[in-house]
């Protein structure tokens, strides 16, 4: 059950203990106003020269680096990674190898290799919308006189061969990287270390089919619970799961334990008590709305319930609210109840009270029922697989059946 959520030991209480960063959303504030400007090329352009240039060229690479798969140890390369706007360019030499990629500023001048890229058109095919507006970019690949020399030096030929393909490895890996491709969030789950998929759970199928209409959309995602227990440095695979999938997305997790070493170009983390809904409360105003809310958390059943009351309404219409590991409910030692009937206040108990809910106008009599909850108002639809929920958010306003039907009792039952 404990594959990835927070520890339940140590509970922080009060919303003084909610541990945000210094540079909590420092990366997210460069990145938001091009995720937010990448359908539109003209105020993109604004956003980069807002932005400039260099600060670009940080992003990006950042975002390569979460992106671009490793390569053998035997084809590692160094390459020049240029952008440009206008007359400006912006250089980066990028190492491609076993790690995958990292970047710094100096020595990019003597890079064998340089890919150039205009900035407008890259960022677009980064966080732009769907594969429907997808175009080619205006991408140069530039290799050094030697390499491409029309008559080398017979003895060094074969030589010269062999790096041509070793660089075309990096370049590849590069070049896949700066462009959209079909992504299988089974795969992601499993190349990341993600128990998602194909290890306790099997839940990728149907995150797929519910945020399909997320994919390329400029969201901001929460996960409860980073895992990794108390290292400070491990845990962060679904939430890098997430950055992967959801290229335009702005990814927050929250964890008991600190986690400033689960990083990424929009990934940010904080530390807080899921079981607070004070604290919760206050991360909503400082972070919200959300689109998507994730409790994969301590699972405990109350912790659950007051998630959803604290989060529920930080969550946009038409977002959703997902809850994990329902089996929980049946488990006593998590607060659950032992038997086949889930109790009323076990997370499948919280279902069960949102389809009451969902139903309000039909509560009858009318005079005695109570006042419908926030949630009654505002969950309009739950999905349920095993041991996975779904809750969208929504205006729940739909009338009842008209008043002249007979619903066969005039009183409260006893």
């Amino acid at each position: 059950v404990r594959g990835e959520q927070g520890d339940q030991r140590g509970h922080v209480t009060g919303v003084d203990q909610l541990v945000v960063p210094a540079d909590l959303g420092g990366p997210q504030r460069r990145v938001e106003p091009l995720l937010s400007a990448a359908a539109d090329e003209h105020r993109l352009a604004r956003a980069v020269a807002d932005l400039g240039l260099d600060r670009v060229a940080e992003v990006v690479v950042e975002e390569l680096a979460a992106r671009c798969d490793p390569v053998p140890a035997e084809h590692a390369a160094h390459l020049s990674f240029e952008i440009t706007s206008g007359g400006e360019r912006a250089c980066r030499l990028v190492t491609v190898d076993r790690d995958g990629l990292s970047s710094q500023r100096d020595g990019w001048q003597r890079a064998p290799v340089r890919i150039t890229h205009d900035a407008v058109d890259l960022l677009r095919s980064l966080y732009g919308p769907g594969p429907g507006t997808d175009r080619l970019t205006s991408r140069r690949v530039t290799t050094c006189a030697e390499l491409n020399a029309s008559g080398p030096d017979p003895g060094r030929l074969d030589a010269i061969v062999r790096e041509r393909r070793r660089l075309a490895v990096a370049v590849q890996a590069v070049v896949a990287a700066c462009q959209r491709h079909p992504v299988d969030l089974g795969g992601l789950s499993t190349r990341f270390g993600s128990d998602k998929w194909a290890d306790l759970h099997w839940y990728t199928p149907h995150y797929e089919r519910h945020f399909a209409r997320f994919r390329h959309a400029p969201i901001r995602l929460l996960e409860i619970g980073i895992g990794g227990y108390d290292a400070p440095d491990q845990g962060g695979a679904s939430l890098r799961m997430w950055q992967r999938y959801f290229p335009a997305a702005l990814v927050l997790g929250l964890d008991i334990v600190p986690k400033p070493g689960v990083r990424g170009p929009r990934i940010a983390t904080a530390v807080g008590d899921q079981g607070d809904p004070v604290l919760l409360d206050d991360l909503g105003r400082r972070f919200g709305p959300f689109d998507i809310v994730i409790d994969d958390g301590s699972h405990l059943n109350a912790h659950v319930r007051a998630s959803f009351t604290a989060l529920f309404p930080h969550v946009r219409p038409g977002g959703l609210y997902v809850v994990e590991d329902l089996q929980t409910a049946y488990w006593p030692g998590y607060g659950g109840t032992a038997g086949p009937v889930a109790g009323p206040e076990t997370s499948v108990g919280l279902l069960k009270q949102l389809i009451d809910g969902l139903h309000h106008q039909e509560w009858a009599p009318p005079a005695a029922a109570p006042r419908p909850s926030y949630a009654d108002r505002h969950a309009v639809a739950l999905t349920v697989y095993h041991n996975l929920a779904f809750i969208e958010k929504g205006v729940n306003s739909e009338e009842g059946a008209p008043a002249f039907l007979d619903r066969g009792c005039s009183s409260p039952p006893a």
